[in-house]
Formats: C-alpha cells, structure tokens, sequence
C-alpha cells in the first residue's frame, strides 16, 4: 500500500493515527517522502516551517499564559494539524485559524467559545528528531511522521502523527513537542487580550 492509497481510505477517521501505529516503522518512514493526498504540492521537507494554530481554552490558558496539558493530543490520534508556510502566508493561517473559530462558535453556541490566540511554529527536522528509547537498548526510534495531507482549499495542510503506541513513550513524544512550541513562544510570546492576533 502507498501513502496517498492509506490517507484516500481512511480520509476523516479520527483514529487514524492509531492505524499508523500498527504499520512497519519503516514502512511510515518512507511514507514521509511520499505524497499523501491528491491535492499535496510535494512531500514535506526537514527544512520546512510549520505552524500550529492554537485555540483557547483547548490549546491556551489565557489566565496562566501556558499551552494546556493536552495542547498536542491530536498527535496521537486524528493527526495534528499543521500549516506549511512553504504554500501559505502568516496572514493567510490567521484567516484559517479565525475562520474555524468563527464556525466552531456558531456550530456550538452551548460550549465555551473558542478564540484563536496565535501560532507556534516549528521546524519539520525538529519534530522528525524526537525520539524515544526502544526497550531492548537498541538506538532510539522515531516518534511521529510528518505527512502532507493538503486540502483542495488548503495545499498548506501538514498532519504530524505520534507512531508509538507505549503510552509512556507516546506522552513523552507530545511534551517533546510541548517542549518545541514553548521554547518558540519564549522568543515569541503570543499577543495578550488588548493586543490584536
């Protein structure tokens, strides 16, 4: 099976990275310089960035400033998404992030309104780096992929997928991640309410 024949079956599956976890690492790993969808411009480099549009209160603490607990989670299932500046603009994931807000709230007028508080961005070398012990003493395995999984509306659209499944293992893989985006929003803290996104 190829890449775009996995992504075009299991297309809207919440699990799907769940599915992944099942398959030959080094199956995954070829995958990566595969294209995934129909509509990807071309597999994801190491060079590339990519942005993670983070949502408050899922992803953010407004009160404390601090990405949640669970800010990455999507990782280990449904795909985290991400945005490849590559085929977008800084503007345009703003318009992106802004826009699903607007949808989530109108669709789900009972639950806590969402706001979009900004941006991490990360280097698609640094997520492929993140690694975890094997428990045979052998080297390290990788922990997650990065796939191109654009859109027809939106060529930008990256997911990476956590492809371990020891839940010791799999958490540390998300707070690596944490980790990334918190050292990024040191440099680059996001706006604060009376600023604008």
């Amino acid at each position: 099976m190829k890449c775009i024949d996995f992504f075009s079956k299991n297309c809207g599956n919440t699990q799907i990275c769940k599915l992944l976890q099942e398959i030959p690492i080094d199956k995954l790993l070829a995958w990566e310089i595969e294209v995934a969808t129909e509509h990807s411009p071309c597999p994801v480099s190491n060079e590339e960035f990519l942005y993670r549009q983070i949502l408050s209160p899922i992803h953010y603490d407004k009160e404390t400033n601090t990405l949640t607990p669970t800010a990455f989670d999507d990782a280990s299932n449904k795909g985290m998404s991400v945005n490849r500046l590559k085929y977008t603009t800084e503007e345009q994931i703003v318009q992106i992030a802004n826009n699903r807000v607007k949808n989530y709230n109108e669709v789900n007028p009972d639950k806590p309104q969402r706001t979009f508080s900004g941006a991490v961005r990360f280097v698609c070398d640094d997520i492929r780096k993140i690694t975890v012990p094997t428990e045979e003493d052998a080297s390290p395995v990788r922990g997650c992929v990065v796939y191109d999984t654009a859109y027809e509306n939106d060529r930008s659209h990256a997911d990476i997928c956590q492809i371990v499944k020891n839940k010791a293992h799999a958490r540390s893989v998300r707070l690596s991640i944490r980790d990334l985006a918190n050292n990024f929003l040191e440099q680059n803290p996001f706006p604060t309410e009376t600023e604008s996104v």
